[in-house]
């Protein structure tokens, strides 16, 4: 065990009262490896036990200095996000309702009751004295930026804005841990094609590899929240999709391959691959949008 892993493993072994972390195991190996890095957790959007699982390795690794969450919401509603975020614990999840529109209302697993969930106990955590910074990087923040990348192909400007935000923020402290929660193709580090167009992801732009530790969430099958077609549905992929085409609900999710053991698990090879290794959950549970109450 590293230095580093001892003194994480001794320090949550010696939390206060209410802030006892429950990581995955394996989170020290990862710890040591992503400390001063940026960890990309690639998930699968909707479920309740990716978040959850965020937001225990946050609370662990928190113990060794500042730590900068990157959530996949709108980059236009950080300002919305700061200003919940700045709120005493009893008036975060109604300013979090207040500030950004999603909660509620985004049905695609995004912003599900998990990530609620997820923020709230974070909150909480920072409350209690962890320090712990939030920022949403989901897009170009403004005109300037839109404009920046509006040369590259296909998908690029998206995830070329995505790498942007979270490079900025990050910059703005000194971080011992950043970690992006973010969808699966996202966090690949090689470049990948989408349709017929060659695409570099937002994991591969963010930084040069060995300063990106990427992992992606592996599961043992059950449900996840989304949207997809309905069944039977008249698509025309000439014609826009409609509302009532498609259905948001909990659907089934089968099993990742081969079988792993819960836990995070880095590769071996050293050799460049889309991910450095998975974290992975055990089976997941579906996870509705929240409701205000």
């Amino acid at each position: 065990m590293s230095a580093l892993s001892l003194a994480l493993t001794i320090a949550l072994a010696s939390g206060s009262p209410g802030e006892a972390c429950d990581p995955l195991p394996g989170w020290e190996t990862v710890a040591s490896e992503a400390r001063g890095k940026y960890l990309v957790l690639g998930e699968s959007h909707g479920t309740v036990e990716a978040p959850a699982a965020t937001a225990e390795y946050i609370c662990a690794v928190a113990e060794d200095g500042p730590v900068l969450l990157a959530i996949e919401f709108s980059s236009p509603d950080d300002d919305g996000f700061q200003r919940a975020w700045a709120k005493p614990y009893d008036e975060f999840r109604a300013a979090l309702f207040a500030e950004v529109s999603d909660w509620g209302t985004r049905q695609d697993g995004v912003a599900s009751l998990a990530m609620l969930e997820m923020l709230e106990r974070l909150h909480a955590l920072k409350e209690a004295g962890r320090d712990i910074d939030i920022v949403a990087f989901n897009g170009a923040n403004g005109d300037a930026q839109r404009a920046a990348f509006a040369g590259l192909p296909g998908q690029e400007p998206h995830e070329a804005a995505q790498a942007a935000n979270i490079r900025e923020a990050s910059q703005a402290r000194d971080y011992a841990h950043i970690v992006v929660l973010v969808g699966g193709f996202h966090a690949e580090k090689l470049p990948a094609v989408l349709g017929q167009t060659p695409t570099r992801p937002m994991a591969n732009l963010l930084a040069p590899a060995n300063r990106v530790v990427s992992l992606v969430m592996h599961s043992d099958g059950g449900e996840n929240w989304g949207c997809q077609l309905e069944v039977g549905a008249d698509f025309d992929p000439t014609k826009p999709v409609t509302s009532d085409m498609v259905s948001c609900k909990a659907h089934p999710a089968g099993p990742s391959r081969p079988p792993m053991e819960r836990g995070f698990h880095l590769n071996d090879d050293t050799k460049p691959q889309r991910y450095d290794g998975v974290f992975a959950l055990g089976k997941i549970s579906a996870s509705p949008p929240p409701t205000n109450d």
